[in-house]
């Protein structure tokens, strides 16, 4: 698939021209990691985010809990991103992700995201409302189980 294609499917870059999603494209970097592979891991700095382009991945708040299923917060696919909360607080990473089936993401290197975002604060404002979106979303969800 045309990377600028798949940004379209992103819900992070929603709101964005062909131009942006360009920009974009340029820092996407494609890797693959097999079943069960940690992509990232908790406690890690937050170097880079991920965009899912095929395949499923699981997050962990405790990886190594004696019963794996109960510390699964979420399982994510086509077109959902992990680590991006790097792009906001630059803290370490809050849980570990590992790869549930084989898996392709694009992977993109927080410092050059950030600066595309200083150079184009255009790209920057939309990707930082769609985050605190998302964010916002997650919690009040959260809120009401």
């Amino acid at each position: 698939m045309e990377t600028v294609t798949f940004l379209k499917q992103v819900e992070m870059f929603n709101g964005l021209a062909d131009d942006s999603l360009k920009k974009i494209a340029a820092l996407c970097h494609t890797q693959t990691f097999a079943p069960d592979e940690t992509i990232i891991a908790r406690n890690d700095p937050p170097d880079a985010f991920y965009l899912i382009e095929d395949g499923t991945v699981e997050v962990f708040t405790a990886p190594d809990s004696e019963n794996a299923a109960d510390a699964v917060i979420v399982s994510l696919g086509h077109g959902q991103s992990f680590g991006e909360m790097g792009l906001v607080d630059q803290g370490p990473r809050s849980a570990t992700v590992k790869a549930a089936t084989a898996v392709t993401v694009q992977k993109i290197a927080c410092d050059a995201f950030l600066k595309l975002c200083e150079d184009d604060p255009y790209v920057g404002f939309k990707v930082m409302h769609n985050i605190a979106a998302d964010l916002s979303f997650k919690l009040r969800y959260r809120n009401l189980i």
